[in-house]
């Protein structure tokens, strides 16, 4: 009898291990969930982060990481290279006064970000070197010649559609509110409802479980032949 009722517990055991194994998965798997959705706002919020710091600290140079710098296309005239809204990656030249003809460069005039295609390499009366440039869209140069000093890194390829307009709003705001405190405090309250769900249903079914258990070993007792005599 002693070798039957064991082996019921052992049962009873089990099936509690399994179905606190499933109840745990089920979390983790909540889990992982909600912090894949946070990573992908983190490239966009540390952006954002790298942009709005780096201008209130220099004002004269766009901010990057890295010698990588984030540039917001706001209008059409490099398409179709790149359109408004995106999001593209200057890096910043060693030397701004050996660039090349049909080189795309991002430079500052007035403090805005112009990222246009050299057209020509000048050389005044000194030997200084200035760049013409145009915008692939459009038919004319720009007016004025680019210096060296403003150059501020050469377009890497590296183009992120309509990301651009993400960040925009995302400085905006309404789209902080939206974008990052609304989404990081929902993580915050499903993990810890997640938690407190799968800590509530794990100890019901343990209960439960214990309670079947023991219903088990009282019918084992009163089915055993000492009972019965």
């Amino acid at each position: 009898m002693d070798d039957r009722r064991d082996a019921e517990d052992n049962k009873g055991v089990d099936m509690m291990g399994k179905k606190a194994g499933k109840s745990k998965r089920s979390a983790k798997i909540g889990t992982v969930v909600s912090i894949v959705l946070c990573i992908m706002l983190v490239p966009v919020i540390v952006i954002n982060l790298i942009l709005i710091t780096g201008t209130y600290m220099n004002p004269d140079e766009i901010p990057g990481i890295f010698g990588m710098k984030p540039v917001i296309v706001l209008s059409g005239s490099m398409e179709p290279e790149f359109s408004p809204g995106d999001l593209i990656f200057v890096k910043k030249a060693k030397d701004t006064d050996g660039l090349k003809e049909g080189e795309v460069i991002c430079y500052l005039l007035s403090g805005k970000a112009i990222t246009h295609r050299i057209e020509k390499v000048t050389l005044n009366e000194n030997g200084g070197v200035s760049y013409i440039t145009r915008g692939d869209a459009n038919n004319t140069e720009d007016l004025k010649e680019v210096l060296p000093e403003q150059v501020q890194g050469v377009y890497t390829g590296i183009r992120w559609a309509g990301i651009g307009n993400i960040a925009l709003f995302m400085q905006s705001t309404t789209g902080m509110l939206l974008l990052i405190v609304c989404p990081l405090a929902l993580f915050i309250i499903l993990d810890l409802l997640g938690r407190i769900r799968s800590d509530k249903k794990e100890k019901n079914r343990t209960a439960e479980l214990e309670a079947e258990l023991e219903a088990l070993r009282e019918q084992q007792e009163r089915d055993s032949p000492a009972a019965k005599g």
